[in-house]
Formats: structure tokens, C-alpha cells, sequence
């Protein structure tokens, strides 16, 4: 079992270099399968390395529903990709939109971790009134 800051991590890389396999998907104009082959497939594997072992650990070692799961791997991608565009790309950025897009994003993990807490509280009500 690793720990939970380990596992987060792993979910950060692994969208850092899904990321960056996206950013070279829309850039590259003249894609072949060569250039497939060397530049994006490697970068995915590698995301799916790291985003598969921290999903798993997130899943089963800490019990986090696959939907807070996906909604934290969200937040990342908005992240890497706010970064990509800010520091790299140089591209201007409308902080009320992206502000307005995280707290969406944060209202939507907050309403999934309480939903499923709420759930699990009901089941274990039911399982002590012997109703399942």
C-alpha cells in the first residue's frame, strides 16, 4: 500500500504527461505514424502508468469513489493545462472563466465525496435495522 499523498501524486504526473501528449496532438501539423510512434505514444503510456497505479491505490487502499477519482484528475488536467497555457504558450487568460471553471469543478467533487458519504451512512443505518 502506498500512501495517499503518493497516489495523488502519481495521478499529477500522470495528467502532467497526458498534458503534453495533447499539446503535441493539436501542434504537430503533419502527424504520421512514425511520428505517432515516437513522440505521443511513449508520453501516453507513461501517463497511463502513473495515472492507473495512483487510481487504483486512490480506489482500493483509501476507498475514494471512481467519481471523485475522475473529478481530482479534473482538477489536475485544469492545472497542467492553466500552466501550459500561462507559462509556456504565453496565451492571455480570462481569470473570472477559469476562476468560474474551478469552482465548478470543486462544487461537482464536493457534491460526489458527500453524495457517496450520505450513501455509505444510509447502508450502514439499513444494515443495523436488519432491512438488507
Amino acid at each position: 500500500m502506498i500512501s495517499k499523498n503518493k497516489s495523488l501524486l502519481y495521478v499529477y504526473i500522470g495528467t502532467v504527461f497526458y498534458t503534453l501528449a495533447s499539446y503535441y496532438h493539436l501542434s504537430l501539423k503533419d502527424w504520421t505514424l512514425k511520428k505517432a510512434l515516437i513522440i505521443a505514444v511513449p508520453l501516453v503510456l507513461i501517463e497511463y502508468i502513473f495515472s492507473l497505479r495512483g487510481n487504483h491505490s486512490l480506489n482500493e487502499d483509501f476507498k475514494i469513489n471512481p467519481v471523485s477519482i475522475m473529478l481530482i484528475t479534473m482538477c489536475f488536467y485544469f492545472i497542467n493545462t492553466w500552466l501550459l497555457n500561462y507559462f509556456v504558450l504565453k496565451n492571455e487568460i480570462n481569470l473570472i472563466r477559469e476562476i468560474i471553471s474551478l469552482i465548478l469543478i470543486l462544487i461537482a467533487f464536493y457534491i460526489s465525496t458527500n453524495a457517496g458519504k450520505q450513501r455509505i451512512k444510509i447502508i450502514k443505518s439499513l444494515k443495523k435495522t436488519d432491512n438488507i
